[in-house]
């Protein structure tokens, strides 16, 4: 089994929402439910840029990851074990964003961890990250609370059928999907 953060490819467009969700308290992704509590299909834009490609799926308001529709199709079954696609437009076309609603509280290693530091000496984000296999979830993406939800990992283990068809890193290579990265994440 790897673990990996998903990070967004910079070689493509970012998208950004109009400015009344993305300026709104509501928009936070801290695997809290948000259907009913963002606008519904609310708009949004991609980022100004003559020479970036626009991705598959795309790092959306600093925040989180968006899909096409077509690619959220594709992906539906391993989206919706971890979370909710809430619909948005950007140019006419329906994309949907997704809230990583499943946790792993308890997988971050604490002491195998190293944190960032302001100059005072607060701890303000996790510089290298370990987890505890034996505290993750089955599969699919999660988050943890010890980086305050910002970081969307995934699960891939292909020891078995049912890991390579639930796997997200998996279904974005076989797809094609471009968009995001993937670095892999020691286990403790």
């Amino acid at each position: 089994m790897k673990i990996y953060t998903v990070k967004p490819d910079t070689d493509f467009r970012f998208i950004y929402p109009e400015d009344s969700v993305y300026r709104s308290e509501d928009w936070e992704f801290k695997c809290k439910p948000l259907a009913g509590v963002l606008p519904l299909n609310f708009q949004a834009y991609f980022q100004e840029s003559d020479s970036d490609p626009i991705p598959d799926i795309a790092w959306l308001g600093m925040s989180t990851f968006a899909f096409k529709d077509e690619v959220a199709e594709y992906l539906l079954d391993i989206l919706e074990d971890c979370g909710e696609l809430l619909p948005f437009t950007v140019n006419g076309q329906t994309w949907y964003c997704l809230n990583v609603l499943q946790k792993a509280d308890d997988a971050l290693d604490t002491e195998k961890s190293e944190y960032k530091y302001n100059e005072g000496g607060i701890k303000f984000g996790l510089k290298n990250i370990a987890l505890n296999a034996d505290k993750l979830p089955a599969s699919g993406l999660f988050k943890i609370k010890g980086d305050n939800y910002t970081t969307t990992f995934c699960i891939d283990d292909q020891s078995t059928d049912e890991g390579v068809l639930g796997s997200f890193f998996c279904a974005v290579a076989s797809g094609k999907f471009t968009g995001v990265k993937f670095e892999e994440v020691p286990l403790a």
